[in-house]
């Protein structure tokens, strides 16, 4: 997945506003704001001055602006140091830098978890 070239697909630019939830068949980056979700197979992007009013889905997510609400995401979350993230997130990991602000419990996908515990506890003999 690392090498895995990944198009943006929607833009919605510095300065535009979207009224309602959008579905994007790709991946986003978010600079204006949106007054509504963010669904993506891709990852979305919320720029510095990007604004997401509600939650956001897709592969991954960074958020170097604001989002208030849930991200559930298959692979990372990341919050940029002016991030603001108001809502619940679940995903495989969480980046939170320095800075940034998180109001919300986390919590890693079922498999993930599983497999990170299953990883670290060693097998115990009856």
């Amino acid at each position: 997945m690392a090498n895995k070239i990944h198009r943006i697909e929607t833009i919605v630019g510095r300065g535009s506003h979207v009224s309602g939830n959008m579905t994007i068949n790709g991946s986003a980056h978010i600079n204006g704001t949106v007054d509504g979700s963010v669904n993506a197979s891709g990852f979305v992007t919320v720029s510095e001055t990007g604004i997401v009013k509600g939650g956001i889905k897709g592969e991954y997510a960074i958020i170097g602006g604001i989002v208030g609400g849930n991200v559930e995401v298959k692979g990372k979350v990341a919050v940029g140091k002016k991030g603001r993230l108001k809502g619940d997130v679940i995903a495989t990991r969480l980046i939170i830098e320095d800075g940034a602000v998180f109001q919300g419990r986390s919590s890693m996908k079922p498999e993930a978890a599983k497999e990170a515990v299953d990883s670290s506890i060693p097998e115990l003999d009856s």
